[in-house]
């Protein structure tokens, strides 16, 4: 299996579509995500397209895209390792976003539709779709509040049990792909040539640039580094609790058994034989 700059890695999707160069694999992407048609997106301005640091020893910002489609704002994230705050923490840089629109001296109706889209390598709700998509609604009439605040979900996990029959699922397909073998099985039953075969070619030829791959492969060796630490620490909490749980329940049960022995009459020194026991 020959290595290749994998795009669910944030370091390799920022530079495919922070590019300018590649607004079009932008447009078509945001334009299946957000169903509409890519004709629609007039203007797509990539607003955060901070440069990728030359090493991996660098310190790194959160690595996602501001970007402004027909005076929409919309922030896209990738994360690959599952910190268990994820949704309050996409609410926060929502708000952050839409929040920071506002100037001192303009109206809150002024404020543009703030969307956020949130690319996941874990799965984070309890359903088979893979696309999540937000609003805020009234509970009981389902009316909608407003359209200023979206927020969706693609749990990449949950795409590769389907087999790609729109755009949206082939863009998810791209984003798991990581072998060679893989792109020349996306490039061969393609649904969308033009625009997936170029973002298989921006693929290689960042895969061809050895530099750049030790960058990325020092990155990819981070989140891994990450992921074993929370898989660690999580089993740790795990353990931790099991035996909480068990000198809680020894501690009840010691307590009820005391009670009983003394209500039957058993002398302290009696008690603590039969609890030596």
């Amino acid at each position: 299996m020959n290595k290749i700059a994998k795009p669910k890695l944030d370091l390799v999707f920022k530079k495919i579509f922070g590019d300018i160069n590649n607004v079009d694999l932008l447009t078509d992407f945001l334009s299946s995500i957000l169903d509409v048609s890519a004709d629609s997106i007039q203007k797509v301005e990539v607003i955060d397209n901070e440069v990728i640091p030359d090493t991996i020893e660098k310190k790194f910002s959160r690595l996602d895209l501001l970007i402004m489609v027909n005076n929409e704002y919309v922030n896209i994230e990738i994360q690959v390792n599952n910190y268990n705050d994820f949704k309050e923490r996409t609410l926060f840089y929502w708000a952050k976003v839409y929040t920071n629109q506002l100037g001192r001296s303009e109206d809150y109706i002024s404020l543009q539709n703030t969307i956020s889209i949130n690319i996941v390598d874990f799965n984070l709700f309890d359903c088979s779709e893979c696309h999540s998509s937000f609003m805020i609604y009234e509970t009981h009439r389902h009316e909608k509040l407003t359209d200023k605040l979206r927020i969706d979900f693609l749990e990449l996990p949950k795409a590769k049990i389907h087999k790609a029959t729109t755009r949206l699922q082939e863009w998810l397909d791209f984003l798991n792909v990581t072998t060679e073998e893989g792109l020349d099985m996306l490039e061969k039953n393609t649904v969308n040539p033009t625009i997936m075969c170029k973002a298989i070619a921006v693929v290689r030829q960042m895969s061809a640039d050895e530099q750049l791959l030790r960058t990325i492969q020092k990155r990819e060796e981070t989140i891994m580094n990450e992921r074993s630490a929370l898989n660690s620490a999580r089993q740790q909490g795990i353990q931790q609790g099991i035996q909480q749980g068990m000198q809680k329940g020894m501690q009840e049960r010691d307590v009820q058994l005391i009670t009983r022995w003394k209500a039957k009459g058993f002398t302290d020194e009696q008690i603590q034989e039969l609890l030596s026991e």
